[in-house]
Order: C-alpha cells, then structure tokens, then sequence
C-alpha cells in the first residue's frame, strides 16, 4: 500500500462542511447553560471570544497543515519530526478516544427516545452508529455528501431556534451584563472552547484534498467564525427572551419552550440536538481511520489493517470503529464517565503534537519560510506555551471528580501505549525490519511539500 492509494477527492466545499459538522456537536446544547451560569448574558459574547482563542491556539496546527499537508497528520507529524516511539503513544491514544463515539450514539439517543419511545436511549444509539458505518463504506465521497447533508439540516435548525427567538428578545433582560465580572467571563469563554473547537482535525485528511495548503487555513478560520456566530445568536435568543436565570445549567430546549411553537421545537430537538451529535459522530467515521492507515504503512500495526474495499473505505479500521461503538451501548455501561475519560484521552496527542510541529523551521526551513505563517522563534513559541497552557486547563475541567477507577484505567492505559512501541520493535526486529526507520521515512512528508 502507497499513499497514491487515498485519492485527493475532498473540494473546499466538503472541507468546509466537515468542520463545521466537527465543531457543531452537543456542546452548545449542553454547555451554553452552564455558560451562562458563569457569566449571564455576556455568554453572547463569550462565543465569538471562544472562537479567537479557538484560532489561536490552533495556529501552530494551521501552519502545519498548511506546509505538510499529509494523511493521519497527527500521527504522521509526530512520527516523521519526533520519533516513532512518541508517534505510537498518538496511534495508542487516539484508540482509547474512539470510544467517545458510545457517547456520541447514547446522546443521539436521549434526544430521540422521548419523541420515538419505539427504541430505548443505547438502541438508538446502536443505530445510528450502524448508518453512518455503512455510510462509510462506500468512501470519502459518500460520506462527506452524508455529512453535508447533515449539516445543512443541522443549521437549518438552529436557525429556526434563533429566527423564532431574535423578535421576542428584551434588552431589560440582558442585565446585569457581566454578574460574576471578567473571572467569570473568562471561564466561561474556556469551557465554550469546547464548543468551538473541532475544524482542527481536517488536518488528517488533508492528504485527500484539492489544494491542502490553502484549503486549511482557510477553512479553519472560516468555520470556526462562521460557527461561533451562529451560536452567539442561539445564546442571545437563550438569554434574552426569558430571565437568563433560568437558563443556569440548562438545555436550551428550556428557552425554546417560551417562543418556539411545538413543531418548531419538536424540529430543533430532532434536526438540531439530533444531528448536531450525528454530525460529529460521522467526522469521527470519516477521520480518525486515517490515523491507523499510515500507521499501518510504517508496519507500527499489521498492514491488513488498513485494507481498503473497491470505494477506497479503509473497511476493516470502520469495522474496529463500529464494535468500539456499540459494545459499550450493548453491556450498558457508564458511557457519561467512560467518554469523558476517553475526551481526556483525545487531548493527551495535543501536547505532543504540538511539541513535534515546532520542529518544521528547523527540519523543513525552506518551506516554512516560504509559509504564510512564518512566526518568529519568539512567536512560535508563545503560541506552543499557550496551547499547551489551553490544553491543561481542558484537562483539568474534564477531569473533576472522575472516579479513581477511570483514573487508574486511564493510567494503565498511558502505560501500556509507551510499552508498545519497543515490543513491537522487538518484533519486527527479528524480520529484519527496522522501525525506527520505516516510521521517520520523510517520503510522504516530501510528498506533502510538492503538492500544490
């Protein structure tokens, strides 16, 4: 298997929409209550807010992806410019985050089974992990049709919540406009990066797109802004059509029922709360396989792993995907503390990742100081102490009150991926394969600096 294998299929356009069905999840139906808990009405400004430090954060990844646009860019970045042992502990970690994907299915669920009780939480859960999976199937194309699909029903719904909302808003009701001060802005505008967040992980099928270069940078800043401004308007309709009081720690489905009619509201929760969860969950189908292709290819793992079918589906990695999926929805386990374990996980690469990415200006200068985003040393590294400052301040949050148990399996984990990699060194040693070297062939990065 070569990286010719994945076709460069992906336009802007189903780039775009992508991202946005990676940004737009649960978040702003579960978060914006607490939100505005811990800032009011402010909220409304709080998102747009979210989004710069959303962009800021992620500039490092924007500049990586810009210069070496490459399949599994995660992985790939880390292994080519760090080394294949802390690659590995990437591949390791992104596996353990794949089961947030029982979350995503078990929320879908919970908005579902009140309206449709034909099917209980986890079995609507089950079920819309199998349809987006045999989306999948039949390749990158397809699936980001299903996404753009999703999407554009997605907006259509939080457009309805907040059409109905912006004539029956109250300027009285948006005071006091700051009641727990900038403190509270400022966390609140933390917890909402969560929301926010998402468009990042286009980087890993980069290797798959038109014109990567472009296309990510802007992409990245188009639907971030795009996204955070939508949600500004479903906050100002939360907090100011009723007393944003009550609106603290709660969905947004307690504001809807003032000034939404019943097919309105019935439509947001499905369309809207709905979808927003498949959304994400269909980006997870569509991304994170990539990962294990090139791992494969580097013999980190067998190579029939990454197998594709005759729609260039990496079939066998969706296959992992879907069992990882719905095993835990099928045994009825605590998926609430297992996800948030897994969401921990999946920021756990983000450290170093950004560590491996600050090495582009000495190992690729050429093409960094021909980049759009050609930082100074001193910029450069501003920004990697401020994402790594954002990423501990994430952990932290997902991280309180978690049972010792999920803390000791999390642990045990972590230890059992910086183990794999000189296990299956050894391994491979004795077939006359060196790893050390098949994961820190620069071939697909030099591939990556011709593309235009």
């Amino acid at each position: 298997m070569s990286v010719q294998e994945l076709k460069r299929s992906l336009s802007t356009w189903d780039v775009f929409v992508i991202a946005v069905g990676q940004i737009i999840g649960a978040g702003v139906v579960a978060l914006t209550g607490i939100a505005i808990g811990m800032t009011g009405p402010s909220v409304v400004f709080a998102y747009p807010a979210a989004a710069v430090l959303v962009l800021v954060v992620t500039l490092l990844i924007m500049m990586a992806g810009s210069i070496l646009p490459v399949t599994g860019a995660y992985y790939t970045w880390t292994a080519r410019l760090a080394g294949g042992w802390l690659g590995s502990m990437i591949l390791s970690l992104t596996l353990l985050a794949s089961i947030s994907l029982s979350l995503y299915g078990s929320s879908f669920g919970l908005y579902l089974n009140p309206i449709f009780p034909i099917l209980s939480v986890n079995q609507w859960g089950i079920a819309i992990i199998i349809l987006l999976f045999f989306a999948n199937l039949f390749g990158l194309k397809i699936a980001s049709r299903v996404q753009m699909l999703l999407v554009a029903t997605l907006l259509s719904a939080l457009a309805i919540y907040a059409g109905f909302a912006m004539p029956e808003v109250q300027a009285q009701r948006l005071e006091p406009w700051l009641p727990e001060g900038w403190i509270g802005f400022i966390t609140a505008v933390f917890l909402l990066k969560f929301a926010t967040s998402g468009a990042y992980m286009v980087v890993g099928i980069s290797g798959e797109m038109h014109n990567p270069k472009r296309v990510i940078p802007l992409v990245m800043t188009m639907a971030t802004i795009g996204v955070a401004c939508l949600y500004a308007f479903v906050a100002l309709g939360s907090v100011g059509t009723l007393d944003w009081r009550a609106m603290i720690n709660q969905p947004l489905t307690v504001a809807g029922e003032v000034f939404m009619p019943g097919w309105a509201l019935t439509y947001f929760v499905i369309f809207g709360a709905g979808l927003a969860i498949c959304t994400t969950l269909n980006s997870q189908f569509i991304q994170l396989p990539r990962t294990f292709i090139v791992a494969s290819w580097d013999n980190l793992l067998p190579s029939w792993v990454a197998q594709l079918n005759r729609h260039g589906a990496p079939y066998i990695l969706l296959v992992v995907m879907l069992i990882v999926g719905v095993l835990p929805l099928i045994a009825d386990l605590d998926i609430g503390t297992i996800a948030r374990a897994a969401t921990i996980s999946a920021t756990f690469p983000a450290f170093i990742v950004y560590w491996a990415v600050t090495k582009i200006p000495t190992q690729y200068p050429e093409a960094y100081a021909q980049s759009a985003f050609n930082f100074r040393p001193l910029t450069l590294w501003l920004l990697f102490a401020i994402s790594q400052f954002a990423g501990v301040v994430g952990v932290v949050f997902l991280a309180e009150d978690l049972p010792s148990t999920v803390v000791y399996t999390l642990a045990g984990w972590i230890l059992i991926s910086l183990c794999y990699y000189p296990l299956r060194k050894a391994f491979l040693r004795r077939r006359g394969i060196d790893l050390d070297a098949t994961t820190a062939d620069p071939h697909i990065l030099e591939l990556s600096l011709q593309q235009k």
